[in-house]
């Protein structure tokens, strides 16, 4: 799933690298399988210069080399993972091949996630411009990135705007996908997702919306069931499976 439209200048850019205290770059090859329930696919922030006029301008910018990248276990969601990502230029722009309602969200952070079916194991990913299949090789089973074959194994990608409690969760809804496409396939798959996700921290009055890639537009689908009050992380994880 890939959100043409985020990012910084647009286009599938790769960000720069979160970069708390805490996390410091370390001997972990991204393609080592890393221990835990959830984890962090990170990039080493690079440092940018250009020139406007006479003056030389320098920013952050999201890592885009496997080599400055790295996996590391998370204990915990918080609110600086999603704002260093911000700071790096990772954030929702006004595209024409949006929907306009979601301009409200432009200016908030964006980050992408994916998490396996059944077992619950995350992974986001922080400061760099990866695709999700990419961070993915070797963390989670049945995930290929090939130029023959690509796989995300028994995972759902998705994507957050925002931070813990405000913005927005996106993912991609399709019943009659293969299961190693990495979408959605049935509402249940989005209740798990959004029980999940409540258990990372994320607050359950945020709202998922099930969108229609590669621009941030909401699905047929989503909206069908977003009408039946549906719209919620809450509002999932309550819904009566039948």
């Amino acid at each position: 799933m890939v959100f043409k439209s985020i990012g910084y200048g647009g286009g599938d850019y790769r960000a720069p690298a979160y970069q708390a205290p805490s996390v410091q770059p370390m001997s972990i090859a991204p393609s080592r399988r890393q221990r835990g329930n959830l984890v962090g696919y990170i990039g080493q922030a690079e440092q940018k210069e250009r020139r406007s006029g006479q003056r030389r301008l320098s920013k952050k910018q999201a890592s885009n080399s496997p080599e400055n990248e790295w996996v590391e276990r998370l204990t915990t969601l918080d609110n600086g993972l999603f704002g260093y990502n911000a700071e790096a230029g990772r954030v929702l722009l006004r595209v024409g091949k949006n929907e306009r309602k979601f301009d409200e969200y432009i200016g908030l952070p964006f980050t992408k996630g994916v998490t396996e079916r059944d077992t619950g194991r995350t992974m986001i990913m922080l400061a760099t411009t990866a695709h999700h299949g990419e961070a993915m090789q070797n963390q989670f089973d049945g995930a290929i990135w090939g130029e023959e074959e690509k796989s995300y194994g028994d995972c759902i990608r998705w994507m957050n705007v925002g931070d813990l409690k405000s913005g927005f969760i996106g993912l991609d809804y399709q019943p009659k996908a293969k299961p190693n496409a990495g979408v959605a396939t049935s509402v249940e798959e989005v209740s798990f997702l959004a029980k999940t996700l409540m258990q990372y921290g994320f607050d359950e009055h945020t709202r998922l919306y099930l969108l229609h890639p590669p621009h941030v537009r909401e699905s047929k689908e989503g909206l069908t069931l977003r009408k039946k009050g549906l719209e919620r992380l809450v509002d999932y994880a309550k819904m009566k499976i039948k």
